[in-house]
């Protein structure tokens, strides 16, 4: 049984669809579209230091999402709706960056936990995933084909079916995944996942950031172009605040 933390989330992600007359049900085509478009939220995608997922750096009303862009698009795509999460669940305050841990659901934090459950449930509805599955015991082929219609990876999407409780053969299928036969499975259906914007974005033209964002000072800092001091000087921005949302993504 979902406990109450992982109903908010998912509450969250319900609303925020409801909010930009979204299908409550269809596959989300572009997370970044959505972000940095429809919710006007500034998105930085750079190279990140090993291990660090995603961040949501605020400074009082200022929002920065930042996503590693040498994972995989659709690694980026959950992360990126994670931290969208943390806007949408009003979580406030300094948050500390994601790591695989914390996206793999091993947390406790009550953040955590709620902005996890808003990723899961804004790319893949749990109404969608159920109608897909249709009261049968999924295989893996199924897993595969509810990841490449949402645009999650297949672990994601084995997730996301045990956390309906649609997952019987949970461990075989795990087990599966984790011996990567799942790949014959995506080329022998020949699905393709979700064109995410995200996906476009080559490790070349990193840092990817948002228009709002391009030739700000943060521009200048995530480039290595200027000094967390100078940047605060030049935005307003407490230098601490400036330094420790840097220093907390490794740049």
């Amino acid at each position: 049984m979902a406990g109450r933390d992982t109903n908010v989330g998912a509450k969250r992600a319900r609303q925020t669809r409801e909010a930009l007359g979204l299908d409550p049900a269809a596959p989300l085509e572009c997370v970044l579209t959505l972000v940095e478009s429809d919710l006007a939220l500034p998105v930085v995608i750079a190279g990140l230091p090993h291990g660090v997922a995603g961040c949501c750096w605020r400074d009082g009303d200022r929002v920065v999402l930042w996503v590693n862009g040498t994972h995989a698009p659709v690694r980026q795509r959950f992360t990126l709706a994670h931290e969208l999460g943390h806007v949408r669940c009003r979580h406030d305050g300094a948050m500390p960056v994601e790591t695989f841990v914390t996206l793999g659901g091993r947390t406790t934090d009550s953040r955590e936990v709620q902005a996890n459950a808003f990723a899961a449930e804004l790319l893949a509805p749990a109404t969608a995933v159920t109608a897909i599955v249709d009261g049968a015991d999924p295989g893996l082929d199924d897993v595969v084909q509810i990841a490449a219609t949402f645009g999650i990876s297949t672990i994601a999407a084995l997730y996301r079916l045990n956390s309906l409780g649609l997952a019987r053969d949970y461990e075989e299928l795990a087990a599966a995944i984790d011996e990567g036969e799942h790949d014959a499975v995506w080329e022998r259906l020949g699905v393709q996942s979700s064109a995410d914007a995200i996906a476009s974005i080559e490790s070349s033209h990193l840092p990817w950031l948002s228009s709002s964002l391009r030739g700000s000072a943060l521009a200048a800092v995530a480039a290595g172009l200027a000094s967390t001091v100078s940047a605060a000087e030049a935005t307003g921005c407490g230098p601490t605040a400036m330094a420790s949302g840097a220093a907390s993504v490794g740049i």
